[in-house]
């Protein structure tokens, strides 16, 4: 609500100003009366390939447009995307009381630049003009099999940033970059190849990549390396894991975590510290959905997962949802075991831009392995949108997936009571 990041790259090692100003924004009328402010900050860009950088900017007003031009070693650089976004929404104030804002989070994963160059789905998620966008895994797609990266290192570091900087290039994503908050994390096809895992032999190096061209709030921990971090808006805490770093082989025998024990512990404290009405848990893999054994999914691994869930309920932590991604569809899940407190449900996002089979259905058969899902599976481009309404103690939370011609295509609403031990069906 006060501050801002705003990630760039040269060409070169620069130095960059970037220059702003603040405009009040009627929407929230906390800043109805105020006068638009002037600034600027600046950094210098990586000495070593890629050149990139953070330009930190603080004490903004809370609510307020944030306009901006950039200098690159003096000179102006002008773009082709509007340049200016929104401040985190402040909370509301109704009569005497604080209330939290109403706010939306678009979320996209599994992006094919070389096999869809023409995306519709940004534009979409644009004109739905979320608070904020996570990509949350396959956002690119580095090769695909084992042997492309048996190669030098340097060939290696030259090809693994170029992915992550042509997804950037994609018009309508570009625009969406350059105005609104985003936060990002891996799956398989951003990290390496297909199926990837803790050991792989460049994970050090996709590591470093990573966290150049995603700024989140925090990789990982001082003693456990990772990508997972998290964030609060208004009332919704929202956890993002890394499911590659730490992860067992799929075809190894004793396959135990997907996580890794540290992460794991980083999310149960994360958790029981949230004060948050609602504490949304985002993975590149499905979480809830058990395939008996065909694919990627946490219920594979051992007794990690149930683990968890019997340590969530135990807790009594409430308002938990989890947001997944990697399986080329939209829909949504439920689980619900007699040993639960409360339904927990997972919305899939996927196929934001990978594929459309020639003659195929628009719709899915559902987890037809998996009798608790709710609403079909989604097959065209789409993303998922979470929204959060309502008064403090009365909130809701909805979890959409919207295809690309911006219709809602499944959807499900649920009160802060339905995440609760209280739950009454």
């Amino acid at each position: 609500t006060t501050s801002a990041q705003i990630w760039l790259e040269t060409d070169r090692p620069s130095e960059v100003r970037v220059l702003y100003w603040q405009e009040p924004r009627l929407q929230y009328r906390t800043s109805i009366n105020g006068v638009v402010e002037r600034g600027e900050a600046a950094v210098s860009t990586a000495a070593t390939a890629p050149h990139t950088g953070i330009i930190q900017l603080e004490g903004l007003k809370p609510g307020w447009l944030i306009y901006y031009e950039l200098e690159v070693d003096g000179r102006p650089i002008r773009p082709a995307t509007p340049q200016v976004f929104s401040l985190m929404p402040p909370d509301r104030q109704v009569g005497t009381k604080r209330q939290p804002a109403d706010i939306s989070v678009a979320i996209t994963s599994c992006t094919y630049p070389a096999r869809v160059p023409v995306q519709p789905i940004w534009d979409q998620i644009g004109a739905y003009r979320p608070d904020a966008h996570l990509l949350i895994g396959d956002n690119n797609y580095m090769p695909n099999r084992p042997e492309a990266y048996e190669t030098d290192k340097e060939t290696v570091a030259f090809v693994m940033p170029r992915y992550h900087r042509f997804l950037r290039d994609i018009p309508g994503l570009k625009s969406l970059l350059a105005t609104t908050p985003s936060y990002g994390i891996w799956d398989d096809h951003d990290y390496g190849p297909n199926n990837s895992d803790r050991t792989f032999r460049w994970r050090e190096l996709t590591l470093d990549l990573f966290k150049r061209y995603y700024p989140n709030p925090s990789a990982g921990l001082s003693n456990v390396p990772g990508i997972f971090t998290k964030f609060q808006i208004a009332d919704a805490e929202f956890f993002l894991l890394d499911d590659r770093y730490h992860r067992d082989p799929n075809e190894a025998p004793d396959r135990k975590t997907m996580f890794g024990a540290a992460q794991l512990e980083w999310l149960r404290n994360g958790l029981a510290s949230s004060q948050a009405t609602f504490k949304i848990i985002v993975n590149g893999n499905s979480m809830l959905v058990d395939r008996h054994g065909s694919g990627e999914y946490w219920a594979n691994f051992g007794n990690e997962r149930d683990e968890f869930l019997r340590w969530l309920f135990d807790n009594k932590i409430t308002g938990v949802v989890f947001v997944a991604g990697d399986w080329h569809v939209g829909t949504l899940s439920r689980l619900h075991r007699p040993e639960d407190g409360y339904p927990l449900y997972e919305l899939l996002t996927s196929n934001s831009a990978v594929r459309l089979a020639p003659g195929s259905p628009e719709y899915g058969q559902g987890h037809y392995r998996f009798h608790q899902f709710v609403g079909p599976e989604y097959l065209g481009f789409n993303f998922g949108l979470v929204k959060l309404r309502g008064a403090r103690g009365a909130r809701t939370i909805s979890l959409e997936i919207i295809d690309s011609q911006g219709e809602v295509r499944s959807g499900l609403t649920l009160k802060e009571s339905d995440l609760t031990p209280g739950w009454t069906g």
